[in-house]
């Protein structure tokens, strides 16, 4: 059943989750310990984690080919928004997404990263925000908003795990930092809900899905460890499957929001 509903709600969120991206960008690039302790977990080599194999000799959506994915994802958001008929999450999901991915490399590249530890070469370059994890987020997001009630039982678990597998991915082969993940899915929850406020003028009936889905996100907290697990460096998977995981718990968080 859908109704008006005031958006208030979507743009007290938006703004939440611009300020906290902006926070967390100033505490991980503009502090000494931020930069300490992120550049801590930059240790050892791509090819010693699990899942560097898998991106080496296959194809893992988000990680290869992120803009297609992006294509592909949009297309697939738009067929079933307009099945529904619904018009106006077509509209948000349209522009929602690409500005979404699009900021994480504007962002990236105007935002200075100074060098206040005098970091070795390679753990000075500006990566925040991921685009890669972005990329898997936005599509998540486009999907999460327009597919039925009744498809978030499998469809859900389904697209936050891959999200949270990339996101594991990406910090474990050293492509990110935790904030630059963090710093995605914020950016992402932002665009989406300034979106959705502006264009979406429908709800739904609160749906708690996340009930339902529970015991499947112990799976997909699995597949994690395995897309994050490095050796010899394990200390660090604590690290990448908390961050990514929590990420991505933000998100669908969001998503039921924009939803509702």
């Amino acid at each position: 059943m859908e109704t008006r509903r005031k958006t208030p709600g979507r743009l007290s969120w938006a703004l939440f989750s611009a300020l906290g991206f902006l926070a967390l960008y100033g505490l991980s690039n503009w502090t000494p310990f931020g930069q300490r302790a992120e550049n801590a977990l930059l240790d050892g080599t791509t090819d010693q984690t699990l899942i560097y194999e898998v991106y080496r000799t296959g194809f893992i959506p988000a990680l290869s080919l992120e803009y297609e994915t992006m294509a592909v994802g949009i297309g697939v958001a738009v067929l079933i928004a307009a099945w529904r008929r619904r018009w106006r999450d077509l509209a948000t999901v349209v522009v929602a997404t690409p500005v979404a991915v699009y900021s994480t490399r504007i962002f990236k590249d105007a935002a200075p990263r100074p060098d206040l530890i005098d970091a070795i070469d390679g753990l000075t370059e500006r990566s925040y925000p991921s685009g890669h994890f972005a990329v898997a987020a936005a599509v998540s997001m486009a999907l999460l908003i327009v597919v039925p009630r009744t498809w978030l039982r499998w469809c859900a678990p389904l697209l936050l795990t891959w999200t949270s597998a990339v996101g594991g991915a990406v910090l474990t082969m050293m492509w990110h930092r935790p904030s630059d993940v963090l710093g995605g899915a914020l950016l992402v929850a932002a665009v989406f809900l300034l979106a959705g406020a502006v264009l979406s003028k429908t709800f739904e009936k609160p749906d708690l899905y996340w009930r339902r889905i529970a015991p499947v996100a112990l799976v997909g907290v699995g597949i994690t460890v395995v897309s994050a697990w490095r050796d010899p460096y394990t200390w660090t998977v604590p690290f990448s499957v908390v961050t990514a995981v929590t990420a991505t718990a933000f998100l669908g968080y969001v998503a039921q929001r924009c939803r509702e």
